[in-house]
């Protein structure tokens, strides 16, 4: 008699977990289909979901497919902690990331214009032979792209030297091909994303539930439509922070930290985070000498990657000049306008009773006393992965600007902190897995406020901005802390608890 034909439940657990991966392939085909990039990477102005689908039946489609496209996600850790990814879980997880890169390098980045920018920057360079610290998109009217830069065509880069001469040797390439320039940055922050999965799995401990964890970054809607989708450059920020996170933890600590360096000059809010590394490693050191060693090489080896990555857009200025374009550029957009942001939700709930302008300076008073608490917390031992977690959410929730694309700036730190750590006590251990739960959520409210300011503003509040405001800035900044008590395990599901 022939045996019974029995399937393991390893086995069977490893075609579930394809089976989720596939239909979440799926949902990432739909939205390459339905937003192409080739056939409208040079419209302009650019468009956005709502110039894609403009119809109310399309803002739920989209809104569903978010939705669907994170419930697969959950679905995936989920089967991936209890069942396990085979022999070769890291294999499988980056397969699991290429996967939906494909279709994403091919959709138009619907939530955000910024690539367009990137490209048009690094022409700048490149073609003109022109500064982009002090040469704005503007001056080129002859450029056929530089309509697509969008409210920022006046301004010159807010991002840092590295950044710019990475757009510069980018677009030397593509040279007049927008989709070319497009899908060149598109691969380098998927790079630079797959990067970072493997560090992170570097970095938890080995057990288990190793293969869910990094699942959570890998697999991540929110991260994979923020970065290949949209291709934003905070990729590579991230990227240089969680790699001197590791060569920190391997025993490189000053090499760490000077790698974090270069999270500063790709992207200047990066600076938030270093102060809390620092700190970290000067508590470790067992010597006032090693501390003084410490922090005289860091200091020196900063002020000379700073000075090296401003160097080649000196010129005539000299890098100090450069540098203060560079400030000053980044204090005008921090202070110079108000769009979504509780800020603007307070002015709004007390009916313009008191200035924007007001409430701004409060609340860049509130930013820098919680700054101070925070590293006040550090200097005591609070670890360096909450308070890179917690700086960054501060300086969102008290900006006048928020952008979607900050919402990823907390999240492997939040993830590290929850899955890094299986010696933490019970209490910390379930802290962290709540904050990581909010960090996910916000993920979450923050790809949905485009359905909540577009078709929701335009066919529930009959276009109304400032009641799109008041409902929005709580959707996406408070929900996550209540959604975030609903009993859907990450971490302790991950931990096996």
């Amino acid at each position: 008699m022939p045996a019974a034909n029995v399937t393991s439940p390893a086995r069977s657990g490893r075609n579930q977990l394809g089976a989720l991966l596939l239909l979440s392939v799926t949902g990432y085909v739909i939205l390459a289909l339905w937003f192409p990039l080739i056939p409208n990477v040079t419209v302009a102005p650019p468009g956005d979901v709502r110039s894609f689908a403009p119809g109310l039946l399309g803002g739920v489609a989209y809104a569903v497919l978010v939705i669907a496209l994170f419930g697969l996600f959950l679905a995936a850790v989920r089967m991936a902690a209890e069942k396990g990814m085979g022999s070769r879980p890291l294999l499988t997880l980056v397969g699991g990331t290429l996967l939906p890169a494909v279709p994403l390098l091919m959709t138009y980045p619907v939530n955000a214009i910024d690539i367009f920018g990137y490209v048009i920057r690094g022409r700048i360079a490149s073609t003109y032979g022109e500064n982009p610290f002090t040469a704005p998109a503007d001056r080129f009217i002859g450029d056929p792209f530089m309509p697509l830069v969008g409210e920022w065509a006046g301004e010159t880069t807010p991002y840092g030297p590295l950044w710019e001469m990475v757009a510069s040797g980018l677009t030397a390439l593509s040279g007049d091909n927008l989709a070319a320039g497009v899908l060149l940055f598109k691969l380098l922050m998927l790079f630079c994303f797959l990067t970072a999965a493997v560090l992170i799995w570097k970095l938890l401990p080995e057990s288990p539930s190793r293969a869910a964890s990094t699942m959570l970054w890998a697999w991540n809607p929110g991260l994979l439509l923020t970065f290949i989708l949209d291709g934003h450059n905070d990729a590579l920020m991230l990227l240089w922070l969680v790699l001197g996170y590791w060569l920190n933890r391997r025993g490189h600590q000053v090499a760490g930290f000077l790698v974090m360096v270069l999270a500063v000059v790709t992207k200047p809010v990066a600076l938030l985070a270093l102060p809390f590394f620092f700190v970290e490693v000067w508590r470790s050191l067992p010597s006032g000498r090693e501390r003084v060693r410490f922090g005289a090489l860091t200091f020196t080896g900063s002020l000379v990657i700073v000075w090296l990555a401003f160097l080649p857009w000196a010129g005539a200025s000299g890098v100090l000049q450069i540098a203060l374009y560079l400030a000053l550029r980044l204090a005008r957009e921090a202070t110079g306008g108000a769009g979504f942001s509780p800020a603007v939700w307070i002015y709004m709930t007390f009916g313009g009773r008191m200035s924007i302008e007001a409430i701004g300076r409060v609340m860049q008073a509130l930013f820098v006393v919680f700054s101070l608490w925070l590293i006040w917390r550090a200097a005591r031992g609070r670890s360096s992965l909450r308070g890179a977690a917690d700086i960054f959410f501060g300086y969102m929730a008290t900006a006048l600007n928020y952008r979607i694309w900050y919402a990823v700036w907390p999240f492997p730190f939040l993830l590290l902190d929850a899955e890094g750590d299986k010696g933490m006590d019970t209490a910390s251990a379930r802290r962290a897995d709540y904050r990581l739960r909010v960090g996910l959520w916000f993920l979450v409210t923050s790809q949905l406020s485009v359905i909540l300011y577009g078709h929701v503003r335009q066919f529930f509040l009959g276009g109304d901005q400032t009641l799109a405001h008041l409902i929005g800035v709580p959707f996406v900044f408070a929900l996550p802390w209540f959604l975030a008590l609903v009993p859907v395990r990450l971490s302790r599901l991950v931990h096996g608890g």
